[in-house]
């Protein structure tokens, strides 16, 4: 028996919405039932099935209302029992937003809406909905129209997404309105120096305050170069910071003195950070705290000299009443015809000249206007020397390490304050090491240095230890006169002073490398020596040699020194001719026989003793001169070396260290 005949066999069979299609009686319906449908119908209803967005039929007679699975989704809880139902059945709440639409399309009107906004209820509640759906005539084979379809979008989600964009986008407006507001305010007001730059160094915007703080208007500046306004001194700090800038990197705390419109400097802290094509920057003002810096720093030296200044009094007092005592009880004895115990009297006083001798020139050192004598000096020598001198000093607790560079250069320096201060810088280590440590003493070459005075050879002297180290700050200060991390009545603050003093004043430098807890190295840097030796400074205390009769030309101001040299230069055998000041001397000179040397101060009133020896020597070429100081002063400044032929000899000095170098002079002269 042959099966009956599908009535439904242009619907899908897997379709859900077919399925309920199938099962309704459509006789009941203004269509009626299937067999009756136009074949253009069926059509369309196949066509719709394949589609996969979202559509619906509308079919006259009565509005019937067909749709595929994907619509199902749109009409929520109203999908249960939808087929058979009319469009305004299905749909009450929006029939009067569409209604005109769905009549113009059975007039033959297509028509297309976008985010169409629908007030709908399909899971029980009211919401507001958006659609996008076009809504076209539906022809049968002759063109007659018999209802109307649509292929439609739900957009709601679209919408409300960029509705809250929307808002979120106007709020962000006025945000940014209000934040440029704020920023060009601070632009406005602000007393640091604001600038935006290119990456090539050109000024492309600033702020009002670089007309209250250097005198230009802003647009005055606008294209100038950054280099323009930039100290000499610190163009290669600056142009290495706008590079790293140029290479991504941030740039803070940059200190860089600017030209002011009235010509004058003033410094300033920049941070620099790069974004894109430019470089914005903001300065800060440091000038001021720089001033502050200065007064107090100038107040405490102040200070420090006055507590000096008392305790040099102190000292010399001290000293003044011993000679004095030894003096007026020698003296005392003498009138009385006794001679017992003034030796050791005399030699009381004489151990206080040395002692008041020492406080000057640690003075001296401090304030580099010591007289050196300078000459080739082996540190090694100096170092090898000291230590078995240092290894009682240091104690058991302290271990000595020496290490000497083999090899090692001479130097241009004055052996006796070299000793002084590797000594000096030892005892400093050893404090630093209160429970004990190890102690390194090491030389060594260092080939075309630079420690700010360009490339050189230098002879390094490093005195390391182990001890308690010191801070960024404290370093920083170490060198400052009267400076002293030591309690009250065990330093003066002079020590390293005076070896920054020293190794300033033989053209070189002494440099602190320490961290807290890390011990601390102080680097003595010396100058290399390339060339024959230069005039030794004397200080022998072997027997005074006598003299032949030589003329000594003798300068001094000093009314009772020049009248004891004389006294003791004629007990020696010299013929001696004195003055008190170089105008008289030239006199001399010109006057008298030539003498056989020359004998000079050089602190001398008017012309100085160097001045005095060169005006000599053009009158009679290689006249041996020795100069006598305590202080160097500015006439040695711009040659450390004494000429050939020249000594000095640094006061106070004994009598037989003084006859000596006058006969060391005489020794050396040529024939």
């Amino acid at each position: 028996m042959t099966p009956p005949a599908d009535t439904f066999a242009f619907l899908p069979v897997d379709s859900p919405t077919a399925a309920e299609i199938r099962a309704f009686d459509w006789a009941t319906t203004p269509l009626g039932p299937v067999e009756g449908w136009r074949p253009a119908l069926k059509a369309m209803l196949a066509t719709m099935f394949d589609t996969p967005r979202p559509m619906f039929l509308s079919v006259e007679p009565g509005q019937q209302f067909f749709f595929n699975d994907p619509y199902r989704s749109m009409l929520g809880r109203r999908a249960s029992g939808a087929i058979g139902k009319t469009f305004r059945e299905l749909w009450p709440e929006v029939w009067d937003d569409v209604a005109a639409t769905v009549e113009r399309a059975l007039a033959g009107e297509g028509t297309l809406h976008t985010d169409l906004p629908l007030h709908m209820t399909r899971q029980g509640f009211d919401e507001e909905t958006w659609w996008t759906f076009s809504y076209a005539p539906l022809r049968d084979e002759r063109g007659d129209i018999f209802g109307m379809y649509s292929i439609t979008n739900e957009t709601t989600r679209a919408v409300r997404t960029t509705q809250v964009l929307r808002e979120l986008n106007a709020s962000l407006e006025v945000e940014i309105d209000q934040r440029t507001r704020e920023r060009d305010q601070v632009w406005a007001i602000a007393r640091d120096l604001y600038v935006v730059m290119t990456r090539d160094g050109h000024y492309r915007d600033l702020n009002p305050a670089w007309r209250t703080e250097l005198g230009y208007a802003p647009d005055e500046l606008v294209g100038l170069g950054f280099e323009e306004l930039i100290h000499p001194d610190d163009l290669d700090r600056a142009r290495d910071a706008v590079s790293q800038m140029v290479e991504g990197d941030v740039v803070e705390d940059l200190e860089l003195r600017l030209r002011g419109k009235d010509g004058g400097y003033r410094w300033f802290a920049w941070t620099g950070v790069p974004d894109g094509d430019v470089i914005y920057g903001m300065g800060r003002d440091t000038q001021r705290r720089r001033n502050m810096d200065d007064q107090l720093r100038h107040a405490q030296k102040l200070e420090a000299l006055g507590r000096l200044t008392g305790g040099i009094a102190h000292d010399f007092n001290n000293i003044l009443g011993g000679i004095g005592g030894a003096i007026e009880v020698v003296t005392e004895r003498l009138d009385q015809g006794r001679v017992d115990g003034s030796k050791r009297l005399l030699d009381a006083a004489r151990g206080a000249v040395q002692r008041a001798a020492g406080l000057t020139h640690r003075l001296l050192a401090y304030s580099r206007q010591q007289a050196l004598s300078l000459s080739d000096v082996d540190a090694n020598a100096i170092v090898h020397g000291l230590d078995l001198l240092l290894r009682p000093l240091l104690g058991e607790q302290v271990s000595l390490q020496v290490d000497m560079a083999d090899a090692l250069w001479r130097t241009l320096s004055d052996a006796s304050q070299l000793e002084s201060a590797i000594l000096n810088l030892a005892i400093n280590g050893r404090d630093a090491m209160p429970h004990g440590g190890t102690l390194t003493i090491a030389t060594r070459n260092a080939v075309g240095a630079d420690i700010g005075k360009g490339p050189s050879d230098y002879v390094v002297v490093d005195v390391t230890d182990t001890g308690t180290g010191m801070s960024a700050a404290v370093v920083e200060k170490a060198f400052d006169p009267f400076f002293t991390t030591k309690a009250i009545g065990q330093g003066t603050g002079l020590g390293l002073s005076m070896v920054d003093g020293f190794a300033r004043q033989t053209g070189g430098r002494a440099v602190i490398t320490s961290a807290p807890g890390r011990g601390t190295t102080v680097s003595l840097w010396l100058p290399r020596h390339v060339g024959a030796p230069a005039a030794k400074h004397s200080h022998i205390e072997s027997p005074a040699r006598r003299g032949g009769g030589e003329h000594v030309l003798l300068v001094e101001d000093e009314d009772m020194l020049r009248s004891l040299t004389r006294e003791v230069l004629e007990e020696a055998g010299y013929t001696v001719s004195d003055c008190a000041e170089a105008n008289a001397a030239l006199l001399l000179l010109a006057a008298e026989d030539a003498p056989d040397v020359l004998v000079t101060d050089v602190g001398l009133p008017g012309m100085d003793g160097r001045r005095l020896a060169q005006a000599a020597r053009e009158r009679q070429p290689g006249l041996p001169v020795l100069f006598i100081t305590g202080y160097a002063w500015e006439a040695f400044s711009d040659s450390p070396v004494l000429p050939e032929g020249c000594a000095i000899l640094s006061k106070p000095f004994s009598v037989h260290a003084w006859v000596d170098a006058v006969a060391d002079l005489l020794d050396g002269t040529p024939a």
